[in-house]
This record gives C-alpha cells, sequence and structure tokens, in this order.
C-alpha cells in the first residue's frame, strides 16, 4: 500500500522524531533513518501464537509547495473479511481439483490455507501498527493542514446595476 500523509513539522524535525522513536527503550521498532528525509522501520508480531511476522515501512519526507509531505510504502495484508474469501476459493478449488482426479494438486491447494495465513494477517496487523505510528511520531495526517487548504469561494458581493433602478441583487 502506497501512502501520502501530509505534516505541519519541517523535514528535520520529522527525521528526529523517527529517530527518537527509534531509539526509544521499548524496542518495538527497528530500523533506520537518514537526514536527506529516507526511513525505514519493521515490527514483528506473533501470527498463529507461533510464527513470527516482520514488516517493512519505507518512505521519504520531503518539502513540497511549502508542505512537509511523508510519501511511502508498506506491505498491507488482507483484512479478516478478505482472508476468508481467499480461503474459501482456496478451498473450493482444492476440492474440485481432488475431486476431478487431481489429488495431489487439490491437496496443496487446501494445505496453503495456513502458510498463506502468515503474511496475510501479520502484514495487516504490522500495517496498521506502522502506519499509526508513523501519523502519531511526524503528526502527519491523510490531508493537507488546514491553514494550507484553499478557502471556498467568497460569496460575491452586492451589486447594483444601473438597469436594474439600483436594486441590490445577491
Amino acid at each position: 500500500m502506497q501512502f501520502v500523509y501530509y505534516s505541519e513539522k519541517t523535514v528535520s524535525q520529522c527525521m528526529l522524531a523517527l529517530n527518537e522513536r527509534l531509539h526509544q527503550k521499548s524496542g518495538k521498532f527497528d530500523g533506520w533513518v537518514e537526514k536527506n528525509g529516507r526511513f525505514s522501520l519493521r515490527v514483528s508480531t506473533t501470527v498463529l501464537k507461533r510464527f513470527s511476522r516482520t514488516t517493512e515501512i519505507s518512505g521519504k519526507v520531503e518539502k513540497e509547495n511549502g508542505v512537509t509531505v511523508v510519501r511511502g510504502f508498506v506491505s498491507d495484508g488482507a483484512d479478516p473479511r478478505s482472508r476468508y474469501i481467499i480461503y474459501g476459493i482456496l478451498a473450493v478449488v482444492g476440492g474440485a481439483l481432488a475431486l476431478g482426479g487431481y489429488l495431489l494438486p487439490g491437496l496443496l491447494a487446501i494445505g496453503a490455507i495456513l502458510p498463506l495465513n502468515i503474511p496475510l494477517e501479520g502484514d495487516y496487523l504490522n500495517s496498521q501498527t506502522l502506519t499509526g505510528e508513523i501519523q502519531r511520531t511526524l503528526k502527519a495526517k491523510s490531508t493537507l493542514p488546514a491553514a494550507l487548504r484553499k478557502p471556498k469561494a467568497e460569496k460575491k458581493e452586492t451589486t447594483r446595476s444601473a438597469s436594474s433602478g439600483g436594486k441590490t441583487f445577491r
């Protein structure tokens, strides 16, 4: 998943904030930060109470038109509903293959469900953690800061027309 966030902090303030977050005692995040605005963060989580899945977010913070823009990429996995749909399709295809005389490919399709869950669920959980941490640490949002949004079109002032006999129209 590619993302774009906007921050009211400067690029150097963002890099300092990320660097401080990486060096906190909690040790939850791993990664690196460069002065030029590039960064990478990693976090791990346990999936199915046994397997560890590490997901990495990488991006760049830069100034564009007076606004600090954070652009990056993170593998986002699949939400629970999408995972169930994928598993259902694999089970149906595997069952159809097994009943159609292709027992080994059918069993492989069904057996792929459990190993496939590790990256799909792990990346889903980790991507939410990583993007949330980027937003919280950099005080970044997916919308432009209020001070930089274009103001709505102002109402037209009243005008007097000579042909209207001096009446005011709005």
